[in-house]
């Protein structure tokens, strides 16, 4: 039993209402008994019937602080003061004039179903359970007492101990429902963080497949577009810096940073055209430049500001792999990038003109289009589309919701 609140809240929020519960059923066991003492005071003119009504008074003043404020303390006096008050009434009840042939009666339930019905500081059905078998012993105790000292017979009270049992079954009901019902949270609990787990852990074998399978692809393209001959020492260096992002802690992130746009310049050198803006797509410009492959760009690449830097840096990296793709299989040396900005959304087309192909025919073991592009993009909520004829060219459209990371 949860009543729909959080776990935290749930234990609370059940003892506080199961202890209000027992609150107004000992006041009504109050009730009944200063009803009964006043008016056998007022048919009667007993200096003892006006005691007990007295008494029962008492003793509701007393459970109204605990109510109010349910510290150890009040609790406690409670049952003290509710002690006293059992024994006197006793006394009263088991006297010559009582009627009574021991205390397993009606009138002397009452005090006593008052007393255990406690609910006392704390929560929990534990605690509940503590001090109702405190109130239950006191209370006995308290009627054993006072019988000895009219003597009377005692006899344990049923309907107290029938009070008794019922706050004992609920108590423990309650205990052991809620306990279950952790259990089975814990294990939801468990299970969604598995899920969350196993979805980071395949966005970050994504991440790092795309990432190995771009370094290494655009380096043997550079280095087959380079020709025969010692590599050049601008493409030394970059494969250099390249490698030691692999063999770092952050091998497979995507790196975008400032820091490498420097290089990125130098790598690009006089190939890279003088429309194109290598601050919006450094990767995808040192690509081309690497692989001998001249690009056009169309549009506004100041609309990728838009993009947050995580997001900014997945693009680019699509659209390197793009252009790499285009150098290694189109058969052209030229290819044109379309930027835009619509409907909240990036849009970059890359295009050639060049042998074209059927992406079904593409072997499942090929991870450029499907990985580096595709999977990319996706990550990001964003979208790939392509269209390719052979012999006439292939047209690859990548798009992504501004903002992000």
């Amino acid at each position: 039993m949860t009543l729909g609140l959080p776990g935290h809240l749930a234990r609370d929020s059940m003892s506080r209402s199961l202890a209000t519960a027992g609150h107004f059923a000992a006041f009504t066991c109050l009730a009944a008994a200063a009803t009964v003492a006043f008016t056998s005071a007022v048919m009667f003119g007993d200096i003892d019937d006006w005691a007990a009504f007295v008494l029962t008074l008492a003793m509701a003043v007393f459970l109204v602080g605990v109510t109010m404020v349910p510290t150890v303390t009040l609790t406690v006096v409670y049952l003290v003061v509710g002690a006293a008050v059992v024994c006197s009434l006793t006394v009263i009840v088991m006297g010559p004039d009582g009627g009574f042939a021991n205390t397993n009666n009606a009138i002397s339930a009452l005090p006593l179903i008052a007393l255990l019905l406690v609910g006392g500081a704390g929560s929990g059905s534990v605690t509940a359970l503590i001090w109702a078998a405190l109130g239950y012993g006191l209370g006995e105790a308290a009627t054993f007492l006072g019988v000895a000292l009219v003597g009377g017979a005692y006899a344990p009270n049923l309907a107290a101990a029938a009070a008794f049992g019922l706050v004992v079954v609920v108590r423990t009901f309650d205990g052991l429902s809620r306990r279950s019902d952790t259990r089975h949270k814990a294990g939801l609990h468990r299970a969604s963080q598995q899920s969350h787990e196993l979805e980071i852990r395949h966005d970050y074998e994504l991440r790092a497949t795309a990432r190995l399978h771009d370094t290494a692809l655009s380096h043997l393209v550079a280095i087959a577009a380079a020709g025969s001959g010692p590599v050049d020492e601008r493409l030394r260096v970059g494969i250099r810096q390249d490698l030691g992002l692999i063999v770092g802690r952050d091998w497979a992130t995507d790196h975008a940073e400032t820091d490498g746009r420097d290089d990125l310049r130098v790598r690009v050198g006089a190939r890279a055209p003088a429309s194109v803006d290598v601050e919006r797509l450094p990767h995808a410009v040192a690509a081309a430049a690497n692989a001998g492959l001249e690009i056009r760009v169309t549009g506004d690449l100041a609309v990728l500001g838009v993009l947050g830097p995580r997001r900014a840096a997945a693009l680019d990296a699509a659209v390197a792999q793009c252009l790499i793709n285009v150098a290694r299989h189109a058969g052209v040396d030229e290819a044109e990038v379309a930027v835009g900005l619509g409907g909240g959304e990036v849009t970059v087309a890359v295009m050639d003109s060049g042998v074209g192909f059927d992406e079904r025919e593409v072997p499942q073991d090929r991870i450029g289009l499907r990985t580096s592009i595709r999977a990319r993009i996706e990550q990001e909520q964003g979208a790939v589309r392509l269209w390719s004829t052979k012999g006439i060219g292939t047209t690859i459209v990548l798009t992504v919701p501004e903002g992000g990371e």
